[in-house]
């Protein structure tokens, strides 16, 4: 069983959780750069995670893709950029990432606009 997070704005297991990646644009300029980019807070260098329902009751973010397997974020990434992430749920971050801190801000306020 994943970790479940207290905030301000609610209570929130992992699986309600999602970060938002997409591909590095200049891994093609710089092989050595990291595959992936994520959304981070000037608070915390980890990468930031949003309550997916969140996320998708908001017309900015509904159109994005909740991956639901590695498949899809194997699939997907390749079509990514800042302006068109797709977002993994932590539990998928965690097993298929390796990525094993998150930043969840203690409330969360208005995504997007």
């Amino acid at each position: 069983m994943g970790r479940t997070y207290a905030t301000a704005s609610g209570t929130y297991s992992e699986e309600d959780l999602a970060v938002v990646i997409w591909s590095n644009p200049k891994i093609s300029k710089r092989p050595h750069s990291r595959r992936l980019e994520t959304m981070t807070s000037p608070r915390s260098a980890y990468p930031m995670a949003f309550p997916i329902s969140h996320l998708i009751s908001h017309h900015a973010w509904k159109k994005f893709k909740v991956v639901k397997s590695p498949e899809d974020i194997d699939s997907l990434i390749g079509a990514t950029s800042r302006q068109t992430p797709i977002l993994v749920p932590l539990p998928l971050a965690k097993s298929y990432l390796g990525w094993d801190e998150f930043y969840i801000p203690t409330e969360y306020t208005n995504i997007g606009d």
